[in-house]
């Protein structure tokens, strides 16, 4: 899979995603999600505390303190830039939508119950032996 950006591991990210459990224990360390959608997925973190990316970045510590530091360092445009970036990574922009869908075939049987809309995976993975 390409442009997943994440490394699918345990971080503990500083006290603002800090969480109880029922039991009374901290939950501190998080699996890093994929950034792959999260131009389409607010709210952010892994409460939904955070409304902007701009502030799940700059909620950030613990491991991600320098990270954060240095978002928080960056000349405003190149902010800006970075959430442009972010903000593109989405799932299925809207002028795709259409051409990742299969549209099934009406002279076929079980139509339209059978494969109608189903989501052809391989456009979204870069599959070379996708028809499409």
């Amino acid at each position: 899979m390409k442009n997943i950006f994440t490394d699918f591991k345990r971080h503990d990210l500083g006290r603002n995603f800090y969480e109880r459990n029922w039991d009374g224990t901290t939950q501190k360390t998080f699996l890093t999600r994929p950034l792959w959608g999260v131009g389409s997925t607010g709210p952010y973190g892994h409460d939904g505390r955070s409304i902007t990316l701009d502030e799940v970045i700059l909620r950030h510590g613990g491991e991600a303190q320098i990270s954060r530091n240095a978002f928080a360092a960056l000349a405003e445009n190149q902010a800006d830039d970075l959430i442009q970036f972010l903000n593109s990574l989405v799932l299925f922009p809207p002028d795709d939508t259409a051409s990742t869908l299969d549209p099934g075939d009406p002279t076929k049987p079980g139509f339209p119950q059978a494969g109608h809309g189903s989501i052809k995976l391989g456009a979204l993975f870069n599959d070379p032996t996708d028809p499409e």
